[in-house]
């Protein structure tokens, strides 16, 4: 018999005893999940590291990001570039069979040069840095941990700030913990395996231990989709207007993919406002102080970018000027990313879709896309997606009048990875009509969608016989607990053996 879906949403207490007993395990896997990864991986060799590194550094030493454009400074400071010629970082990146310089001369010869490095060595490196037209709200809060360990050496400075990744991924999971009450009320089975669904994906804890901002905007999202969800439930009070429009623009503010919170929000807006017919004044003059906020965030993002750009822009983050293609080119390029193509149709790019970002990416691939599993997992796992994706439309289809009684709420869900996704392969197509004719699109930068993820696998666990439905739940954590201990054994014998 399928669980019924309650009405009532669950309420968030500020007391720390009051943290549900599944969500503290959550939190407290997630923790120590975060310090592995921070650990495992060896320095600089997460996705753009030293880059994102090299813009941290600039900003907190000098008061400005590095450049995207030319410059007569170094992409990265003197100080960064001894550290990695000593330690043969950079040429270990994407090498699979090269390792971290550690013997006695090599970190003898850095030490020596952090005693006698040039007043400069650490406020050099103003670019071109090629994240250096990225919005700067995670570089900004990446500068507190910078400076509260600034007396230390270059490598225990980027651990610190691996580590401020922490709070960021705690948040994740605990909106989605608080976006699952709002759907499913205060249940804890449902909660839990929403939640842990969330915290456990082995991308996302792999992230959380890296210098990247793709972990901030996971939260700010995460964030959002719990603000939505409040939205839908209590209506168009002023603060939640002007939290929503908040979020979308510190999206915005943290990476040029965030501004793919713009149609998210826009819609949010729409089945607020037309919910709350008839419509005043007083929620008008609210709901223009909630897009002044996202007007607010997406300005300076622009201005901020622009200045640093070099000609370029946050806009090139999700829209390449290599080519414009067509409508009926697009519609090709995404029925080939998700379909084997048809025989009237030209190849777009390289065979690159669904596996490789959906399963192979959010499954896990670690380091700088070197460190993967081995080729009958990511298998399995794709046929567990699959098959969990037939159980959602099966499970949608059985309690399709409950489904319409809560539109609102799936309309909500739906549109955080619809807004994403549009916003994604429409870049992705435009990229592939010129140089590199690369499609750019990997699998962090799903990591936004999470939460509406979560909330579609409670959902099917939920609507099954309870004790099924517990041992699909229970299956579906241990396997993303396997996979995430498992990709850190991987990645310690990648660096580290």
């Amino acid at each position: 018999m399928a669980v019924a879906v309650p009405s009532h949403p669950a309420r968030a207490r500020l007391r720390l005893s009051a943290i549900p007993r599944p969500l503290r395990g959550l939190l407290i896997a997630a923790t120590l999940l975060s310090l592995g990864w921070t650990l495992a991986t060896a320095p600089l060799q997460g996705p753009d590291e030293h880059n994102h590194l090299g813009y941290v550094q600039n900003l907190a030493e000098t008061g400005s990001g590095p450049s995207f454009g030319p410059t007569t400074g170094g992409s990265w400071s003197t100080e960064q570039v001894e550290w990695q010629n000593w330690q043969n970082l950079l040429a270990l990146i994407g090498v699979a069979d090269g390792r971290p310089g550690w013997n006695p001369a090599e970190e003898a010869a850095f030490e020596r040069f952090t005693r006698d490095m040039p007043a400069d060595a650490r406020s050099d490196g103003e670019g071109p840095n090629p994240v250096g037209q990225n919005p700067p709200f995670y570089y900004a809060y990446q500068t507190i941990p910078y400076w509260v360990s600034r007396w230390t050496e270059l490598p225990t400075r980027l651990t610190v700030m691996r580590l401020a990744n922490v709070p960021l991924y705690l948040l994740i999971v605990t909106f989605a913990w608080l976006a699952a009450g709002e759907v499913f009320g205060r249940r804890r089975r449902a909660q839990t395996i929403a939640a842990g669904s969330v915290a456990l994906v082995p991308q996302l804890a792999f992230m959380s231990g890296v210098v990247n901002p793709d972990i901030m905007l996971a939260s700010v999202w995460a964030a959002f989709a719990y603000l939505a969800l409040v939205a839908v439930r209590v209506g168009p009070r002023p603060w939640v207007l002007l939290a929503l429009g908040g979020v979308a623009g510190l999206s915005a503010l943290t990476h040029g993919r965030g501004l793919a919170a713009v149609p998210a929000l826009l819609l949010v807006l729409a089945i607020v406002l037309w919910r709350a017919r008839p419509w005043t004044r007083r929620m008008a003059m609210w709901t223009m102080g909630g897009v002044a906020a996202l007007a607010a965030g997406i300005g300076i993002a622009i201005a901020y970018s622009s200045a640093h750009g070099g000609g370029a822009s946050i806009t090139g983050e999700v829209g390449s000027t290599t080519g414009a293609g067509s409508i009926k080119g697009f519609l090709s390029y995404l029925w080939q990313f998700y379909l084997p193509p048809l025989r009237t149709m030209s190849p777009q790019g390289p065979p690159y879709g669904y596996r490789q970002v959906y399963v192979e990416g959010l499954g896990g691939t670690f380091a700088s896309l070197e460190v993967q599993y081995p080729l009958w997992v990511y298998d399995a796992l794709q046929l567990a997606a699959g098959l969990g994706l037939i159980a959602l439309v099966l499970v949608v289809a059985r309690r399709w009048e409950a489904v319409r009684a809560r539109a609102a709420q799936v309309l909500v869900v739906a549109a955080l990875p619809f807004s994403m996704l549009a916003v994604l392969h429409v870049s992705a197509y435009r990229d592939l009509q010129g140089p590199p004719f690369d499609p750019l699109l990997v699998g962090r930068y799903l990591l936004p969608l999470l939460v509406s993820m979560g909330l579609a696998i409670a959902f099917v666990c939920t609507s099954l016989p309870r004790r099924w439905g517990s041992l699909l739940g229970v299956l579906v954590l241990c396997t993303f607990t396997v996979l995430s201990l498992s990709g850190l054994g991987l990645t310690i014998a990648r660096f580290y053996t």
